[in-house]
């Protein structure tokens, strides 16, 4: 079979999923695709954040199950910027504008005039400093200050 990409492939959405990290790490297959000629435009960035995490000892055996969490998402972005020489913009591209595009979501993935105010402050580090939703502060200095309807304070 051809490693090549075809044209129908580069036309088609390609997701990768962040905790996943065989065959290859998802960092490592966005930048294969890139390099391939797939526009960043069409490659999306997602975890199984809140899903069900299956976890199992040496020998195979379930022990128990977990709840997956988001933070291969960040690390994907940080590698991407650190290790292929992403731009940070390209970088959050699968996170951003590549899935709003995919969802029809309008007014979202971009900062533009009359777009949701959804933003991200990042320190030089790539650690996450403020989070914004539709203008509202959600995170400050890495800690969330607002919480969802079932989350503890």
């Amino acid at each position: 079979m051809s490693r090549r990409w075809s044209s129908r492939a580069k036309a088609a959405p390609i997701d990768i999923t962040s905790s996943i990290d065989e065959p290859v790490a998802p960092a490592e297959g966005i930048a294969r695709a890139v390099q391939a000629g797939i526009p960043l435009a069409r490659v999306t960035l997602s975890s199984d954040g809140n899903g069900s995490q299956p976890f199992f000892d040496d020998e195979g055996n379930l022990t128990h199950i977990g709840v997956a969490g988001f933070e291969t998402l960040l690390e994907t972005v940080q590698v991407l910027v650190k290790d292929y020489d992403f731009s940070i913009s390209d970088a959050l591209r699968p996170l951003t504008s590549s899935v709003a595009g995919f969802l029809n979501l309008s007014g979202k993935g971009e900062i533009l005039p009359g777009n949701d105010a959804d933003l991200l402050v990042m320190t030089p580090e790539l650690r996450i400093e403020q989070v914004y939703a539709r203008g509202k502060l959600m995170v400050k200095d890495g800690k969330a200050c607002v919480k969802g309807t079932f989350e503890t304070a």
